[in-house]
């Protein structure tokens, strides 16, 4: 008999928090460790025999472990305002603690950040710059306003800039064939990934399942296991009961809520469900083109954020149509102004919600409440 997908997600977790651990008890890894934003060309580092580590998917685990709070605390008498993005300021006072659920990650030998999914990444990998004292790499993705050929001209150079670094770094030379299967790998996870998520319309499925489990395609996107880990949920998931149909549809619209035991609030959905999410489509990348050079670029550069936003529109209009929703919930996020901005002309009912991710104290339960009153008031009604 098989695994199960806990049984996979788990041991894939393990893989990735293994330095985490052993750093803790004094051991330093075996490989040379980056420090990566989410939508960082990690194909390369893998290729390379780079270790890459996500400071905003262990902030995720910070908050789901509930000690958010005491690092947040922390890091304000660090003088970074809460203000600031709740990822780097749950990363930041977890350092200055020196401690955390999993223990600290392994000290970066380089930090490598992009601006593919918001400008204030960057600006954070500057307070880490100065605190490890180690070399800083900012790829710039122009994105779907600058034009295809200067665009693709310019990614590429420092795509090869970021090999050549990388190469000096590990002391390994990048095999092409190599990086063309780690390319591979991540489109049959995407793929299966796609698959999964389509299920939640018509299925009874848990959405907690899609906000924890999209975490592999960001932490392990270009390894085999990752495609294996979604064919199994896809199996799972197709043998679940359809979805109750008298119960309305709602999108989720932002981040899941890393704090709340289930991700999002269903005590305030009624008698409504999930049926669609933007979040769980973020990391479904497009490796278009013939060569590893060209894919990498269609992926990086054409990320959701990083598109007009006539193209947004589009998109998030497809994606709420195929849910099925007749309403959404859209998180005005504390951290994230720009996920709200490319969700503004969405066609459905929504309820626009002040909150954050990481900080569960930002949220006004009570207005909250009343506003998805109003929300269901207005979709009975309809």
């Amino acid at each position: 008999m098989g695994q199960s997908s806990i049984q996979l997600q788990a041991k894939l977790m393990r893989e990735y928090y293994r330095d985490f651990s052993k750093y803790a008890k004094g051991k330093l890894p075996a490989r040379k460790t980056a420090w990566v934003t989410a939508f960082t060309p990690v194909e390369i580092l893998e290729a390379l025999d780079i270790q890459y580590i996500y400071p905003e998917s262990y902030a995720a685990v910070i908050a789901a472990s509930g000690q958010e709070q005491t690092v947040l605390e922390e890091s304000e008498r660090q003088e970074l305002c809460r203000d600031c993005c709740s990822y780097a300021c749950c990363i930041e006072g977890t350092l200055a603690l020196e401690a955390g659920p999993r223990g600290l990650p392994p000290r970066p030998d380089v930090l490598i950040a992009t601006n593919n999914q918001c400008n204030t990444l960057p600006n954070w990998w500057n307070i880490l710059a100065e605190r490890y004292g180690v070399p800083l790499i900012v790829l710039d993705y122009p994105g779907e306003a600058a034009e295809r050929e200067m665009a693709y001209e310019y990614v590429i150079a420092q795509h090869r800039d970021l090999i050549e670094k990388m190469e000096a770094l590990s002391g390994n030379k990048l095999d092409m064939d190599r990086l063309a299967q780690l390319i591979e790998n991540s489109r049959a996870s995407v793929a299966a990934w796609r698959r999964v998520t389509d299920l939640l319309a018509e299925r009874d499925i848990e959405p907690t399942l899609l906000f924890d489990g999209i975490s592999f395609l960001i932490t392990h996107r270009c390894k085999p296991e990752t495609a294996a880990l979604y064919e199994v949920m896809e199996e799972e998931f197709s043998q679940t009961p359809p979805a109750d149909e008298s119960k309305p549809r709602l999108f989720w619209l932002g981040y899941p809520l890393w704090y709340h035991e289930k991700r999002y609030m269903p005590e305030l959905l009624g008698e409504c469900r999930i049926s669609g999410s933007n979040y769980i489509t973020w990391w479904s990348l497009d490796y278009d083109g013939d060569t590893p050079m060209e894919q990498l670029f269609s992926a990086y550069n054409y990320t959701f954020l990083n598109l007009k936003q006539e193209t947004k529109d589009a998109r998030l209009s497809e994606d709420i149509r195929r849910s099925g929703a007749v309403g959404a919930v859209t998180l005005h996020n504390k951290s994230c102004k720009c996920d709200f901005v490319s969700a503004r002309n969405i066609p459905i009912p929504q309820a626009e919600l002040e909150i954050d991710m990481i900080d569960r104290t930002f949220l006004d339960e009570g207005r909250a409440r009343r506003q998805m009153e109003a929300l269901l008031e207005s979709i009975c009604a309809g």
